[in-house]
């Protein structure tokens, strides 16, 4: 597991304890904590700074879901956490991670960062070396896919699509340019080309 310094990691959760217990453990493993947001205004303020979010279903009687759509459009990974059942998830979020509160703080890590390789470009100020893993990118692909065909097998031929032009693209790639933003280019053509056929 890579340590996460630099990350900026949105706390939204409304019980105080907890949310105290999850930024101490994610402060140990390197990251800056922006909250924890005990409601959905104070939250609304670190969406833009934020590099990752750990969401809370419902913050003192509201939902949290304005919150996830702000973060889904502006790409930024985040899981829900949450005691409640997958069916309260709005449909367009669904495919978005829901990990149990009953469940590990290392459950959490694992399933919002350990697959993810952060790009020097991707996130903003975050200071480390860049990985260009592709293997790594694909939690990022799953989710920008998902952001167009919201059927996870849909989304996972969409991913697969770009990796096979990907690698036929290869030798064309721009030396200057980034693995991922070059990927999600990709993504984008594929999915103008060939979207429709990928429906479930």
């Amino acid at each position: 597991m890579q340590q996460l310094n630099g990350i900026r990691l949105l706390i939204v959760e409304d019980e105080i304890l907890l949310a105290g217990d999850l930024a101490d453990y994610f402060e140990q493993k390197g990251a800056v904590i922006l909250g924890p947001a005990s409601t959905i205004e104070a939250a609304q303020g670190h969406v833009s700074s934020a590099n990752a979010a750990i969401l809370d279903v419902n913050i003192n009687g509201k939902m949290v879901f304005p919150i996830a759509d702000r973060l889904l459009a502006l790409g930024i990974p985040f899981v829900f956490f949450s005691s409640y059942d997958e069916d309260i998830i709005p449909t367009h979020l669904k495919h978005v991670d829901n990990v149990r509160k009953s469940g590990s703080r290392r459950a959490l890590l694992e399933t919002l960062f350990a697959t993810r390789r952060w790009a020097q470009d991707d996130i903003k100020g975050i200071v480390g070396d860049p990985t260009y893993d592709v293997a790594g990118f694909l939690p990022e692909l799953r989710l920008r896919a998902r952001q167009y065909l919201h059927g996870r097998a849909a989304a996972d031929r969409l991913v697969e699509q770009t990796l096979l032009a990907a690698i036929d693209l290869a030798d064309r790639k721009p030396g200057d340019q980034d693995t991922l933003p070059w990927l999600c280019e990709i993504m984008d053509q594929a999915f103008k080309a060939i979207g429709h056929h990928l429906l479930d």
